[in-house]
């Protein structure tokens, strides 16, 4: 199925810049004027390259894109250790005053699930 969009590039069109159609659709409904591809991202509306079909997202998007991605991926490397200790070291506290044994098995059972969870995304 193909997931990209398209737009209407009829400057005076109601739909020119303001909505994206399926890409099953060829004409605008509005002017009647055939429909390009666009970028993908929401407020994005540049063209897409016709010699590549299979892109989503125009290259400035894309580079947006994927610098967000390295920049989750390095914090998670970073800090994702800090961020796991600290939500999970209150909540021992509280099974230790409240929970008996089967409480701190089940805890510690978690702590493994969020911790080989956090490796799984890190690698």
């Amino acid at each position: 199925m193909d997931s990209r969009k398209k737009a209407c590039p009829n400057e005076l069109c109601k739909t020119y810049k303001n909505k994206k159609f399926n890409s099953k659709i060829n004409y605008c409904p509005e002017c009647g004027t055939k429909l390009i591809y666009v970028c993908k991202t929401h407020k994005c509306y540049k063209p897409l390259d016709k010699t590549q079909p299979g892109h989503e997202y125009c290259r400035e998007c894309e580079a947006n894109r994927q610098d967000r991605h390295d920049k989750a991926v390095a914090l998670a490397k970073k800090g994702g250790g800090a961020v796991a200790a600290a939500v999970v070291v209150p909540a021992l506290q509280v099974v230790d005053k409240k929970g008996g044994a089967l409480a701190k098995e089940v805890a510690g059972k978690g702590m493994d699930v969020v911790i080989n969870v956090v490796k799984k995304k890190i690698q």
